[in-house]
């Protein structure tokens, strides 16, 4: 499922145009005028980049009157927008430079990826770089065993009452990271404890939790529908195209090749106002520390 280039080509300028309006509402609050919260997420390439503009909304809601701005780790996606002719998406290193150039001396770095795998670190790395600047890092979606509970919680609330005609996938990015697959597998026991002996399962696209085992166990299950359920911020290409899209290889076509399921896909979780108050309550956490 390919999106229209000029939706997405709107969005992206919509992306480019977020410092400038965060400059002025942190002109009207005197004790942000030196404080910046910077939203640091994978990005993506698709139509589902409005799922930021849905989170920036909900974030200067709770924080409003601080400057923020954006920051995308993958230089993949970077690369293939400028390409394109898209718009020139920022990373964490240029986004903190612009930053320092604008008088900011605090800045809350929050990390809108689901596990701290390799980006996470990176984000860590480049955030001791400028100096100048007092950093403090907002940790990712599952840090602790409190916010496996709130995400499990989240997600379930959306959940079908019937667990036995229908069978929930949970779909996850996953990470080459040892914390960041470990943040996974604890995730999936945590779904396992949880709805022992009904259809909820968890797999990834790369790594463990291993997407086969969750596509055999609906297969061996009496379930005639089946829900994607994305561990993924945006649902963007890997929703799109791994998971839902009609090549033989996507998990969609290998569970239809077994019998005709009823398969549909969830929104991503930024379109979850519970899962961005995790994000949320991570940023204030770090905000606090900045406090002088």
């Amino acid at each position: 499922m390919r999106q229209g280039k000029g939706m997405i080509a709107g969005l992206i300028l919509v992306f480019l145009g977020l410092g400038a309006v965060g400059a002025k509402v942190a002109q009207e609050t005197p004790a942000a005028r030196t404080t910046a919260l910077v939203l640091t997420a994978f990005g993506t390439s698709t139509a589902a980049a409005d799922t930021y503009q849905y989170m920036e909304k909900l974030f200067r809601e709770r924080f409003p009157g601080y400057e923020i701005r954006w920051a995308f780790t993958s230089q993949k996606i970077r690369e293939k927008l400028k390409k394109a002719g898209r718009g020139e998406l920022k990373d964490l290193s240029q986004t903190l430079g612009d930053l320092k150039a604008a008088g900011m001396t605090r800045v809350v770095v929050q990390s809108l990826h689901v596990v701290p795998g390799e980006e996470w670190q990176e984000m860590a790395r480049e955030s001791r770089r400028v100096p100048g600047l007092k950093v403090a890092l907002g940790k990712p979606l599952l840090s602790s065993p409190g916010d496996r509970k709130r995400l499990l919680e989240a997600l379930t609330s959306a959940f079908p009452k019937d667990l036995k005609e229908n069978a929930v996938i949970l779909v996850g990015h996953g990470s080459p990271h040892p914390e960041g697959e470990a943040a996974y597998l604890d995730f999936e026991a945590l779904v396992r404890s949880r709805f022992a002996g009904k259809n909820v399962f968890l797999g990834v696209v790369d790594g463990k939790p291993e997407a086969e085992a969750a596509l055999e166990a609906v297969k061996r299950s009496e379930a005639r529908k089946v829900i994607f359920v994305p561990l993924l911020v945006v649902a963007g290409d890997h929703m799109q195209n791994d998971i839902l899209g009609d090549e033989p290889g996507s998990w969609k076509s290998r569970l239809l090749a077994h019998r005709p399921f009823q398969v549909e896909g969830a929104p991503g979780l930024g379109y979850r106002k519970e899962v961005v108050a995790i994000f949320m309550d991570h940023l204030e956490e770090a905000l606090k520390s900045l406090t002088p």
